[in-house]
C-alpha cells in the first residue's frame, strides 16, 4: 500500500500553494508535487549555508573554531538578540545556533564570514542552480530590491542526500553537519506526528505566509523529504499537512508509530 496516497488529497485542500518531494536513499521517487518550482526558502536556506561552512572547513578554507564578534542583533527567531553579554562566538557555535533555534543574528555572521558568492559557488558545484542565498536575514532593503532566498523541494532533497551519502566533502564532515541538523528544535512541521524521541536531521523555515521543512527520516529504508509553501491563508492547515507528509515519510521508511489524529484521518 502506498503510504503517500493520502498526501495528494491533503495537498489539494491546502489553503495556499505547495511544493514537495520525497525519495528513498537510493533516489527512488515516492512523492512529488511542484518539486522543481521555486519557493521562498525562509530559514531552510540555512541548510546550504552551514553545509558550505563545514565543507570549506574540511578543505582548510575556514577554521570552525575561529571566534568572531556577535555584532548587530536582528529580530526574528533565535536567542542572541536577548543575550547582550555574549560578544564573541566560534563559527561552529554560530552554526549550531543557526540550525537549532534558527538564530538570525548567528546566520548573518556566518553569511558575512562565508560570503553569499561562496555559498552560490557551492550550490552550483552541488547541482542546485535554482537555490539562491541572496541576502542576510531581516535585510529589508535587499528584499525591496528583489533579493530573495529561494529553494526548490527537489534541490533541497539533493542537498540532504549529499549529507546522507557522506558527500559533503567526506563522511566525517557530512556526519558533523548531520549532527547539527539533528538538534533542530522545531518539531511543529514534518516531525509533528512522529514519536517524540525520533532523531531526525532537519531544518524548518517560517514566514508570514510560508511554512517549510526538509528532513532525512531514518528507518530501515530512510526517506528524504522537503516541502515548501507560500501564499498561505491558514498556517495551521499548512503545518497539519506537513505533519501528514512527515508521518507518511516515517511509515515509508519502515517505522511503526501512532496513527494520525482522527480529524486528519478523515480529511487527509
Amino acid at each position: 500500500m502506498d503510504v503517500f496516497a493520502p498526501t495528494p488529497a491533503a495537498l489539494a485542500s491546502l489553503p495556499g500553494e505547495a511544493g514537495a518531494f520525497a525519495c528513498g536513499a537510493d533516489g527512488r521517487e515516492l512523492f512529488c508535487q511542484n518539486e522543481d518550482e521555486v519557493f521562498p526558502s525562509a530559514s531552510v536556506i540555512k541548510l546550504p549555508l552551514v553545509m558550505t561552512l563545514y565543507a570549506d572547513g574540511a578543505r582548510g578554507l575556514v577554521d570552525l573554531d575561529e571566534r568572531i564578534d556577535v555584532g548587530d542583533r536582528v529580530d526574528g527567531s533565535g536567542v542572541l538578540r536577548h543575550m547582550r553579554d555574549v560578544d564573541r562566538l566560534s563559527l561552529r557555535d554560530l552554526a549550531m545556533l543557526a540550525i537549532t533555534v534558527s538564530d538570525n543574528t548567528a546566520t548573518n555572521r556566518l553569511i558575512e564570514r562565508v560570503g553569499l558568492d561562496r555559498v552560490g559557488e557551492r550550490l552550483r558545484e552541488w547541482g542546485c542552480p535554482k537555490t539562491r542565498l541572496s541576502r542576510k536575514m531581516y535585510d529589508s532593503e535587499a528584499a525591496k530590491r528583489g533579493h530573495e532566498n529561494v529553494m526548490t523541494a527537489r534541490e533541497t532533497v539533493s542537498l540532504l542526500m549529499r549529507l546522507q551519502r557522506g558527500e559533503c566533502e567526506d563522511r566525517a564532515t557530512s556526519d558533523a553537519a548531520l549532527a547539527v541538523l539533528e538538534q533542530c528544535q522545531d518539531r511543529t512541521m514534518l516531525l509533528r506526528y512522529l514519536p517524540y524521541g525520533a532523531k531526525v536531521p532537519h531544518k524548518t523555515g517560517t514566514l508570514d505566509e510560508s511554512r517549510n521543512d526538509a528532513a532525512i527520516v531514518p528507518g530501515d529504508r530512510p526517506v528524504i523529504v522537503a516541502a515548501f509553501t507560500r501564499k498561505l491563508r491558514d498556517t495551521n492547515a499548512a503545518v497539519s499537512w506537513l505533519g501528514v507528509l512527515g508521518w507518511c515519510a516515517y511509515r515509508a521508511a519502515g517505522n511503526s508509530g501512532d496513527p494520525l489524529p482522527p480529524e486528519l484521518t478523515r480529511t487527509a
